[in-house]
């Protein structure tokens, strides 16, 4: 509990007084025991002598009865118990009265003798000695008893009288001590109060006055300084205050229009980069599209090449279009990257792919080497993973001049995968790594003038790495080149296919890599030996020590032309090729560089179940494109050219086109329920795509028609219109310029596959020959395709008879396995045969049966459906035609 000062004074007084009281009382209280002391002292003494005054004659006498006679006479005095007279042997002569004594009773023989308070009060009773005189002899004694029973009351009276006095003194004090302690308490008690105040008010605008000089007006007056002094702070404060916000809302000011303007700024850069890049990518659509076509069409070598020059500038310039676009989403802070399971040794594949014919124009070795357990994904986006490798392999091999680039996939610490692309070029120094992923970073100006470059695929790369959860690193020697690996989360897919692999005990163990590039060997190597194969490796096929008893032997396909007795009876033998044709017809296979593991594993899985290769059928020969013949699209768009394009691409992949010029055009023309899918261009006049494809879905939603496929065919790849298709209800976006493959998985995507089954089996059984003759087509062999098999033999005409009967020995029975393919309607074997005579075709000149095979492999595995007989019955004519052009050749 706690005491204020007010109580804690009025207890001080009260302690005080009671104090004073209790030492006054004590005091008072042992006055009166002496004054009683000495009182009852002489009282009994003079008792006492006045009774041996009157008994002194009769004891002279030795009158006993005289005694007696005169103590009675005395009679009895008050406080006196008994009297005994007592002769001068010692004898009692006489007594008078009765007591009680205690032994330690007090006993006085002298008159002045002082009584001490302890004695007297611990005694009951006093006795008194005074000799009996006569005639100035003493003639005896006088033992005189007195009580001290009166003594307790008078000490009573005392006490009370006292606490009396001191109840009276102490209200008097306390009184005073109320009076006091207010003057005290009060200013303190202002204080106080002023001060709760100030701290729950936080008003200093309060003073107080003192009423005294004392101590307590010190403390009010210091009291009263302090607030002052925090008032005049607190004004000071208050005016700092009012500038800083002034301050500050000026800035805010400032810094709001600055960040309008920036946004303005950003709004304009996004605008302008949007336009710009509408703009140029309506064109280049044009230009690539085009030039794919005319690539894949039947011209002459160099004209194909001239195509296909153009086809890669184009893409080349579309890739650092996609670099300035993606740099600016994600400085914008708009990149958004998917998570899934992606099969990291897949999307290096497609990457190889995509690069294998630039290493191949600088002479390059390209290659992959996976080391991770079979399952083992990595948790990143798919198409952001693929961009990032093929930065990464783009720079690589921009920078290598001799040698090659290899990408390594291995398991890493911590369930991670490490992804690696190792190159042979100039290499980086030490100084410049640790800017080398800046944006627009090279290592010098130099390096930009000498091997071009942005200066963004690496920023991107890493912004694009850590955005999955990743961080990439460099190292690198200058001269010896340079190493970038990223590592990301691993995570096993159980479905995953396992790596074939053979019995330990099957005696086809034995395999040959004898391919000169040292990069695609060692991975051959790797790969086959993971399968159970015992590989014997080397750069040129003499030097194989093994060669005679090797059940499987991969060459280079250059190198088979030297060695046409290497197929024999229990030995596969599979050309590596390097984009030439040359000596594949030797092979029982073809793999192109770089080597896709898929189709390694592919042609392993068939070499270990006994499963026939096909004569030089190439597991990496571009992909038929898939057909949707019988499908009927609109065409939407404004622009005549971006019409004419799509017409042309969408033929090429076996569809029937309409076109109209705007979206209400479209609009009109979707009623009758005629078209299968709309392509439609996002900004058209009169009636926009976007609005277009709202009105069919209101429609739809109306009427209850079935939902009419539509894909946006926009040029806008950032900016408001870069989403606008999915807002518009459209089912897909198919961003301008387009390849083949890209228009062909969009529609396949769209598009319900029992309605391609319904509409490619309507188009086959039509009465449209599907080799119909073409009034300019091509000999039945290309002489040019002749001429270059004799110079890549260096004038060798044994080589080129070699491949020429090969040619008519396998066609005959190829198409009898086809027939008996068809015959029993597996499209697998029907695809599989069509592609290895149109591999095979190819490869001798043979264009138009070549093309005639592709239609039938493209009906089989594209679109499910079995060939017309009458397209196999002129896929005999054309094969008749070439074997008999040939033999003619040979005559």
């Amino acid at each position: 509990m706690t005491l204020t000062i007010r109580r804690k004074m009025l207890l001080l007084v009260a302690a005080a007084i009671f104090l004073a009281q209790a030492i006054t009382g004590a005091l008072v209280l042992r006055q009166e025991i002496v004054r009683y002391a000495e009182l009852k002292r002489d009282t009994l003494f003079s008792a006492a002598f006045l009774v041996a005054a009157v008994v002194g004659p009769p004891v002279a006498a030795g009158d006993a009865d005289g005694v007696y006679g005169a103590l009675s006479s005395v009679g009895r005095m008050s406080g006196v118990d008994l009297v005994e007279v007592h002769g001068a042997d010692g004898a009692t002569i006489a007594s008078l009265g009765s007591a009680a004594r205690l032994a330690s009773d007090l006993s006085l023989d002298d008159r002045e003798a002082a009584i001490p308070v302890g004695s007297l009060l611990a005694t009951h009773s006093i006795r008194v000695d005074v000799p009996i005189v006569r005639g100035g002899r003493t003639v005896g004694a006088l033992w005189l008893y007195g009580n001290t029973a009166d003594l307790a009351a008078r000490l009573y009276t005392t006490v009370l009288t006292t606490l009396a006095g001191a109840t009276l003194a102490l209200v008097v004090a306390l009184a005073f001590g109320v009076r006091l302690q207010r003057a005290i308490t009060r200013p303190l008690q202002a204080l106080v109060s002023t001060m709760s105040r100030v701290g729950r008010d936080h008003d200093y605008a309060v003073a107080l006055q003192a009423t005294s000089r004392d101590e307590v007006g010190v403390l009010v007056d210091g009291f009263n300084r302090m607030i002052g002094e925090i008032r005049t702070r607190d004004e000071g404060l208050a005016r700092h205050r009012r500038r800083l916000e002034q301050d500050v809302a000026d800035r805010t000011v400032d810094y709001r229009r600055a960040t309008e303007a920036a946004e303005a700024a950003n709004a304009a850069k996004s605008e302008f980069l949007a336009t710009m890049s509408h703009e140029i990518r309506t064109p280049m659509n044009g230009i690539l599209v085009m030039a794919e076509l005319l690539a894949a069409g039947d011209l002459p070598p160099p004209a194909r090449r001239n195509a296909e020059v153009i086809a890669r500038s184009g893409e080349s310039l579309l890739a650092i279009i996609n670099d300035i676009l993606d740099f600016s989403k994600i400085e914008a802070g708009k990149l958004e990257v998917e998570t899934a399971a992606v099969d990291a040794a897949a999307t290096v594949d497609t990457v190889l792919r995509l690069f294998g014919e630039r290493a191949r124009s600088k002479g390059l070795d390209l290659a992959q080497f996976v080391r991770t357990p079979p399952g083992s994904h990595v948790v990143a986006d798919p198409v952001r993973l693929g961009q990032v490798v093929g930065n990464l392999v783009n720079n690589a091999l921009k920078f290598t001049e001799a040698g090659g680039v290899s990408v390594v996939i291995e398991p890493e610490a911590g369930d991670r995968i490490r992804v690696a692309v190792h190159d042979t070029g100039i290499g980086i120094p030490d100084d410049k790594l640790g800017t080398i992923f800046g944006a627009f970073s090279q290592a010098d100006q130099t390096t930009t003038r000498r091997f071009g470059g942005t200066g963004l695929g690496l920023s991107i790369a890493r912004r694009l790495v850590e955005a999955m959860g990743g961080e990439i690193t460099v190292t690198s020697r200058v001269g010896e080149g340079s190493c970038f690996s990223f590592s990301l989360p691993a995570v096993p897919v159980a479905e995953s296919a396992a790596w074939p692999r053979l019995a330990a005990t099957d005696r086809r163990r034995t395999a040959v890599v004898a391919v000169a590039a040292p990069l695609t060997r060692a991975a051959l190597h790797e790969a086959l030996s993971a399968a159970g194969f015992a590989v014997e490796v080397t750069g040129r096929l003499d030097d194989a020590a093994q060669l005679h008893d090797a059940r499987l032997v991969l060459a280079d396909a250059a190198a088979l032309g030297e060695h046409s007795d290497l197929r024999r009876p229990g030995r596969h033998v599979v050309a590596v090729r390097d984009g030439s044709a040359a000596g594949e017809s030797l092979a029982d296979a073809g793999l192109d560089r770089p080597v896709a593991r898929r189709d390694l594993a592919d042609l392993v899985a068939a070499l270990i179940e006994g499963r026939s290769l096909g004569p030089a059928a190439s597991t990496l020969a571009a992909a038929a494109l898939a057909q949707f013949a019988g499908i009927r699209v609109l065409i939407a768009d404004d622009n005549a050219v971006n019409r004419e394009v799509a017409t042309q691409a969408l033929a090429k992949l076996g569809v029937r086109a309409e076109t109209v010029e705007n979206g209400r055009e479209a609009l009109v023309a979707t009623e009758g329920g005629r078209f299968d899918l709309v392509l439609m261009d996002g900004s058209m006049p009169e009636m926009d795509g976007f609005e277009a494809a709202r009105a069919i879905r209101r429609r739809e939603a109306e009427s209850g028609a079935p939902r009419l496929p539509i894909l946006a065919l926009t040029a806008h790849v950032v900016g408001t219109g870069a989403d606008a298709w999915r807002e518009a209800g459209m089912d897909g976006v198919l961003h301008k310029p387009f390849t083949l493959a890209r228009l062909a998985d969009g529609l396949a995507a769209a598009l319900d596959p029992d309605l391609r089954m319904q509409r490619a089996a309507a188009e086959a059984a039509s009465p449209r020959d599907v080799t119909a003759p073409d009034p300019e087509a091509p000999p039945a062999v290309d002489p040019a395709i002749l001429r270059d098999l004799l110079e890549m033999a260096q004038g060798n005409t044994a080589f080129v008879d070699r491949v020429v009967a090969l040619y008519r020995d396998h066609a005959p029975r190829t198409l009898a396995d086809l027939d008996a393919a068809s015959a029993a309607g597996s499209l697998d074997d029907i695809g599989r045969a069509a592609h290895a005579l149109k591999s095979m075709s190819f490869n001798i000149g043979a264009r138009r049966v070549a093309a005639a095979a592709d239609a039938i492999e493209r009906l089989a595995r594209g679109d499910g459906v079995p060939p017309p007989q009458q397209a196999i019955a002129d896929l005999h004519a054309l094969v008749a035609e070439a074997c008999g052009a040939l033999t003619a050749r040979a005559a």
